[in-house]
């Protein structure tokens, strides 16, 4: 939390407790006055209304400002997001140009960089996008191809797997959700599996009805590594790439879109993620 929220979220607090300390000196004084015993029950029935209605207004008013500094950050964010977009179109465009006419080896090499720096700033570009339609609630569920999902991220995944198959079984059914978020799911489960493999072993992904199953027979874990694997930052192992956050992210789509997971694993054997897709099916 910012200072500047702190100092907002301790002035709201101390609103709303001089409020409620205000009201109950004045409810205790009634109470005292009031000799009929209904009229008491009264009292206390429009002391905790009055102390909702003054507690909403006063908080109100003390985080207005931190409100105003929200919305303004959200209009720049999008604002700013919006505009990044149109110099980064107009750079593939012209680069692609260029690389069209361009005849000397090293030169070509020189714009195969410049494209693959352009292609990182726009996926960089969209996950900021992403993250912040997720903040702001927007509508990001679309009607998409499962089998199309994951054949796009085999085949992105594959490219850096060092001779590691992917073998998949799934069928063409149509999802409705966060398709951004479901592929960043599919692809950090399988990153993992390539991450902790045995000896080039194939990884399995397949369908049992409406059950996504990724496999594979790398180093697995014990149950109690069971236990903190979907902490933010734990690793297996530390001494392999990554931050430890992948299983928390898709343990956090999974939840937001009610996707029931679960993990087998044993040590030395491998580990089987189980993913029941059954809300997702898109209902026409």
């Amino acid at each position: 939390m910012r200072t500047k929220d702190k100092v907002f979220f301790i002035r709201a607090i101390a609103a709303f407790s001089l409020s409620l300390c205000v009201l109950l000196l004045l409810c205790v004084t009634m109470w005292e006055l009031l000799g009929d015993e209904n009229s008491k029950w009264w009292l206390v029935a429009l002391f905790v209304a009055c102390s909702v209605v003054f507690g909403y207004f006063i908080s109100l008013y003390a985080l207005s400002p931190l409100f105003k500094t929200n919305r303004l950050l959200d209009i720049l964010l999008k604002d700013t997001l919006h505009e990044l977009n149109i110099p980064l179109s107009v750079i593939k465009a012209n680069l692609q140009m260029l690389q069209n006419e361009e005849m000397d080896e090293k030169r070509a090499k020189r714009l195969d960089r410049i494209s693959l720096a352009s292609d990182d700033l726009h996926l960089l570009y969209k996950e900021v996008d992403y993250y912040i339609k997720r903040e702001i609630r927007e509508e990001i569920k679309e009607v998409f191809n499962l089998l199309e999902v994951v054949t796009s991220v085999i085949k992105k995944l594959e490219d850096v797997g060092h001779g590691v198959k992917i073998i998949h079984d799934v069928s063409p059914v149509e999802l409705f959700t966060d398709k951004h978020g479901f592929a960043k799911v599919i692809s950090n489960l399988l990153s993992n599996a390539m991450k902790y493999n045995y000896n080039n072993a194939d990884i399995h992904i397949y369908q049992k009805e409406n059950l996504l199953i990724i496999k594979d027979d790398g180093v697995g874990m014990s149950e109690a590594e069971l236990f903190l694997v979907f902490d933010r930052y734990y690793q297996v192992d530390s001494s392999k790439d990554g931050h430890g956050i992948g299983l928390s992210i898709v343990k956090a789509y999974c939840d937001d879109f009610k996707i029931l997971m679960s993990i087998r694993s044993k040590k030395n054997e491998g580990t089987m993620v189980t993913l029941d897709i059954s809300n997702l099916i898109h209902k026409k």
